[in-house]
């Protein structure tokens, strides 16, 4: 029986680490790992009653760790601990639970939490089976899904991409791509002033793109680690593309 932890803030593991020696005695060892690729190997080697994984961490997130732990290891119980709880990571994490059949037990709590509670977590997590969510973030777990599409579309508006370039990126018309951007639209905002007498003049006062960046900034529905990632990746391919769309003229 052990608990592993994945976390690259060594005092933060090690405070960990010792709390949960500490109070979970019957469940040690406790394996401590520094990044997201060493989570996976250690995970499903050593088969821990419980994983706690900090979500950005070198190499691979948090998040993306546990979609591949699930995979070969689906019953693992895992807490996320986290100092950056972003709604992109909370979508993610949502999706990837959906997806699994039984659906694990799993936790998720702000690291800023006093002792008891993230104590109070693990028990309920390990000992219990059950989920817990850190009441802070209740209702970023209820709003609705974002699709893949959506995720990805609202990385390409905040890199200023047009909707012709996203259409081209992801294989689809333009007219598919607005009806698609129009579902994300009404996921961001579902106070809108659609019906309502204010309607027009919304239209025209409001740039809904501009207004999809800024809400999804202001809910870490992207961030700027994330971005820089889809920036390397679509520098790529709008290179090839432009080369594709000389040779189509």
């Amino acid at each position: 029986m052990s608990i592993l932890i994945a976390e690259d803030n060594v005092a933060q593991r090690r405070y960990a680490a010792e709390l949960l020696e500490r109070e979970f005695p019957d469940h040690t060892p406790v394996i401590e790992v520094s990044d997201g690729d060493e989570a996976i190997e250690s995970t499903l080697k050593e088969r821990p009653e419980l994983c706690i994984f900090d979500i950005q961490m070198p190499n691979l997130s948090g998040v993306k760790a546990a979609r591949k732990i699930w995979r070969d290891f689906p019953s693992a119980r895992i807490i996320f601990w986290t100092q950056f709880p972003h709604e992109i990571y909370i979508n993610e994490i949502r999706k990837i639970i959906r997806s699994l059949e039984p659906q694990p037990a799993y936790g998720f709590i702000h690291k800023n939490n006093p002792e008891t509670r993230f104590l109070r977590f693990v028990a309920t997590v390990l000992e219990d089976g059950a989920d817990m969510i850190d009441p802070a973030f209740k209702d970023s777990f209820k709003r609705p899904l974002l699709t893949e599409f959506e995720a990805e579309a609202l990385r390409y508006l905040a890199l200023g991409l047009s909707n012709w370039a996203i259409a081209r990126k992801c294989s689809l018309s333009q007219r598919g791509v607005e009806s698609r951007l129009a579902n994300l639209y009404d996921k961001l905002f579902p106070h809108h002033s659609e019906g309502t007498e204010n309607e027009t003049y919304d239209k025209l006062a409001y740039n809904v793109r501009t207004r999809a960046f800024a809400e999804s900034l202001r809910r870490g529905l992207i961030n700027s680690d994330e971005l820089e990632k889809a920036g390397k990746e679509l520098d790529k391919w709008l290179e090839r593309d432009r080369k594709k769309f000389l040779s189509e003229k």
